[in-house]
């Protein structure tokens, strides 16, 4: 997993949903050199921003970094896996990570319950 393979994972679902990245940087809020320069650098996204990409697309970060499509195969994931596929994570994207599956976690929770 890297860099190159997020970008492709997003351009996929962007024309899969027969939108446009013009839609996604409207959609994310985010600016559409922001999204050139993490391109052009080949860098992923800080955690934080991942998630607002993906939740505009509606897939899972997970998916975006790994391809994996069924929740349980992302939900499976521990810690310690992340920090060894993405060993460039620092420990602000892991606190970021962490912080963003436990309000999702708590979200989830509140629509079961």
């Amino acid at each position: 997993m890297n860099a190159e393979f997020f970008w492709e994972m997003v351009k996929k679902e962007v024309d899969r949903q027969h939108t446009s990245f013009e839609w996604l940087y409207q959609k994310t809020q985010i600016s559409k050199g922001t999204f050139s320069s993490w391109k052009s650098r080949n860098t992923i996204p800080r955690a934080d921003e991942a998630f607002l990409i993906a939740n505009a697309l509606k897939v899972s970060v997970e998916y975006l970094l790994t391809g994996a499509d069924k929740p349980q195969e992302a939900s499976n994931i521990t810690i310690h896996e992340i920090t060894e596929k993405v060993p460039f994570f620092d420990d602000y994207d892991l606190q970021t990570l962490l912080a963003t599956i436990r309000a999702m976690a708590v979200r989830y929770q509140n629509k079961k319950g």
